[in-house]
């Protein structure tokens, strides 16, 4: 019997030599790949607009300021670009979390898939060699 399961386990392995079949066990690992990869560009593009826009309002506000006549007006103008400035990085940080936390669920749903699936390859493969055996 264990030369039986040895024979047939070494018949899976030469297996993966088949394209599709390689493929197939690969594809979870391509997914997290490409996963992960999606996730990086999306928080460099949304990090990159941040700082865009905050050198952009920076200028701007600068250039308002050496404008600015009234030491009041001049408080009340950076009052309001600090504020506007607070609201934005708060959006970008909201953003990037609602990002990472969808890729994690993706990632977990993924491992959990790819465990459920080698567990009923498994299972069926020991069946088969159980079959076989007798």
């Amino acid at each position: 019997m264990f030369t039986q399961l040895t024979e047939q386990f070494t018949t899976a392995m030469k297996s993966l030599n088949n394209t599709d079949q390689f493929t197939a066990v690969m594809k979870p690992f391509n997914t997290l790949v490409e996963l992960n990869t999606k996730t990086v560009e999306q928080l460099i593009n949304q990090q990159s607009a941040l700082m865009t826009t905050i050198m952009n309002d920076s200028a701007a506000q600068t250039k308002a300021l050496s404008a600015q006549k009234d030491l009041a007006a001049a408080i009340e103008s950076q009052k309001a670009f600090t504020e506007a400035l607070q609201a934005k990085v708060t959006a970008s940080a909201k953003e990037t979390y609602d990002v990472v936390t969808k890729t994690s669920e993706e990632v977990t749903n993924l491992v959990k898939d790819s465990i459920a699936n080698a567990t009923s390859k498994t299972k069926d493969t020991m069946a088969k060699a159980t079959s076989a055996a007798k």
